[in-house]
């Protein structure tokens, strides 16, 4: 004989099986009418002076992260930058991708230099299509422009001719 618990495990069972479980995802439409922010970090050798602890790049990064932390519905990219510029993180409100992008960051990734002018621009291109009420970029860097074909001032009066705005 079958003892009456194993009776009653069956009996538990063949009543799930009757309700027939099913795995539901949701997918999830995100409207945001936050503002959209470029990043624009600089990576060039100067960053790993040690006048800030551990070091510029560390504390940018970290400041970086914290900013990161206290948006909730601005989308934000990362563009990097030394001799040349490029995007490490298109537009995206999605922060724990962001953040792990911008972890990965470190000198090295192109050559050295400071190109401001070249991140501006990229920045420009990030935002000028953008439909934000907003659009903003901010500058993280400890030097003067000395490479790249791309004036600041040049790139920063683009900028002002998309309304976007330039913080540093």
């Amino acid at each position: 004989d079958v003892p009456a618990g194993l009776r009653l495990l069956a009996l538990a069972l063949f009543i799930v099986a009757l309700a027939r479980p099913q795995s539901v995802s949701n997918k999830e439409n995100v409207s945001t009418e936050g503002i959209d922010i470029v990043l624009l970090i600089d990576i060039s050798g100067s960053m790993l002076a040690e006048d800030f602890t551990p070091n510029r790049m560390l504390a940018a990064k970290q400041v970086a992260e914290e900013f990161v932390d206290g948006r909730t519905s601005d989308r934000i990219g990362l563009v990097i930058f030394s001799a040349e510029s490029f995007t490490q993180c298109p537009l995206t409100t999605d922060y724990p991708v962001l953040k792990t992008l911008l972890k990965e960051v470190k000198n090295g990734m192109i050559a050295d230099g400071t190109a401001i002018g070249l991140a501006l621009a990229n920045g420009v291109n990030r935002l000028k299509d953008s439909k934000a009420k907003s659009r903003v970029m901010i500058l993280l860097t400890d030097g003067v422009n000395n490479r790249g074909e791309i004036d600041p001032i040049t790139a920063a009066k683009i900028a002002a001719t998309y309304s976007i705005r330039v913080y540093t």
